[in-house]
């Protein structure tokens, strides 16, 4: 008797060892941005290898969480079918490794949160949030030490030198920082709003700084994602009308006091207004950008059906940047710049409407977190200006946050909650 307890118990110390060192991994995930990709990929490998074992050990049914996550798997399974017929092509290859988060991860992460009963959503946000406080803190000492954000030259040409040296510093892309940004300054003002004084005065001042990061940057659709936030905000606060109407007027007022006082992003604005004149597409994003929707465009109606396959994606719009003279864009072999053209271009119209059927789902009911409303708009905004999820950067972002609020099933939690 005696043993069969030991060994009862013996059996049960395992297991719960075996589910933290699996949440640790997990929760790593989450600080993504401070570690290289290779090292995010082995800590994936690491946590889907262990919640396996833990499966394997403590098997649960999976029929119903297989078919709730297949929203995040539909849109890219002609990745999947493209690689299985042209395993051997390069640019088939190479796409469906970057997809294979999609296939792997929509498993993984429900079972472990069915598993160990995880619910502690706020906890891998905050990680994630304060990972990226600490990445933006180093590499804006660094760019301060070299003197970079004080010299006026480093502003001109869509602020090339200071966006370049950022993202040579901190590993990430200015825009992908700028809505990594923006969600983790939402996810801090969020989770401490009721907290101790000094908590709450801490989580306002880093939130700050991310924005002040992400305006020194002047990404285009950060600017526009920063008025939908406050006007979301401002739409959701518990006031009367007439202090609202004042709330809204105070913002409008410091958004433009911004636009025009902040360097590098009065240097952005004034390539709209130089948009029509007679200067270089390569001197101006804004001209770069129209000619990269147009040729988008174009290639998105001439493979309406059934698309270019990413064989062929970066071949024929190439092909449209030569035709239409313009050697920098079929030099640089830019993508769309919009991850709903991405997917049609590659695969059609309709896995383009399946992607955007999929998404609504997604975002329908994450949005019952505070955070999750905040998320679901930047995404969306984001992804009309970039080609997100063809980066892995891209998607560990948006494939572990909108995977953690789509499968935990708590609305709020206390700030005194354990781990699991």
């Amino acid at each position: 008797m005696k043993k069969s307890v030991y060994t009862l118990l013996q059996s049960k110390s395992k297991t719960w060892s075996l589910q933290w060192f699996t949440s640790l991994f997990f929760l790593a995930l989450f600080a993504f941005p401070l570690f290289p990709l290779k090292v995010t990929n082995v800590i994936l490998i690491a946590f889907s290898a262990s919640t396996l074992i833990s499966f394997l050990i403590h098997p649960i049914p999976i029929k119903k969480i297989v078919l709730h996550n297949l929203v995040f798997v539909i849109p890219f399974l002609p990745y999947l079918i493209e690689y299985s017929i042209f395993s051997f092509n390069p640019e088939a290859h190479f796409e469906f490794e970057k997809k294979l988060f999609f296939f792997t991860a929509p498993f993984f992460i429900p079972v472990f949160i069915q598993i160990t009963g995880f619910k502690n959503y706020r906890l891998p946000l905050m990680i994630f949030a304060i990972s990226l406080c600490v990445l933006t803190t180093y590499t804006l000492l660094i760019l301060s030490y070299k003197g970079i954000p004080f010299i006026n030259t480093n502003y001109e040409n869509g602020t090339y030198i200071l966006r370049e040296n950022f993202e040579r510093i901190s590993g990430l892309h200015p825009t992908y920082y700028s809505i990594f940004a923006l969600s983790s300054a939402c996810c801090l003002l969020l989770h401490f709003a009721t907290s101790k004084t000094w908590l709450r005065l801490l989580s306002i001042f880093l939130a700050i700084m991310l924005v002040i990061t992400v305006l020194l940057l002047a990404v285009k659709i950060a600017f526009i994602t920063i008025a939908v936030f406050l006007v979301t905000r401002i739409i959701k606060t518990n006031i009367n009308p007439i202090r609202k109407l004042a709330l809204g007027s105070f913002a409008i007022a410091a958004f433009m006091l911004t636009l025009f006082t902040v360097p590098s992003l009065n240097k952005r604005m004034m390539e709209i207004a130089s948009w029509q004149e007679a200067q270089s597409i390569d001197n101006n994003t804004v001209s770069q950008r129209v000619s990269i929707l147009n040729c988008s465009l174009q290639v998105f109606s001439e493979h309406l059906l059934v698309g270019t396959g990413s064989r062929n994606f970066q071949k024929e719009l190439d092909n449209c940047y030569q035709s239409k003279a313009w050697g920098k864009g079929n030099e640089q072999h830019f993508n769309p710049h919009n991850q709903f053209l991405s997917i049609g271009i590659n695969y059609g119209m309709v896995t383009m409407l399946a992607f955007l059927v999929c998404l609504f789902l997604i975002f329908k009911k994450i949005r019952r977190f505070k955070e999750g409303i905040y998320f679901a708009l930047a995404i969306f905004l984001f992804f009309l200006s970039e080609s997100m999820l063809e980066r892995q950067m891209g998607i560990f972002f948006f494939g572990l946050i909108a995977l953690l609020l789509y499968n935990n099933n708590s609305h709020s939690i206390s700030q005194k909650s354990v781990l699991l």
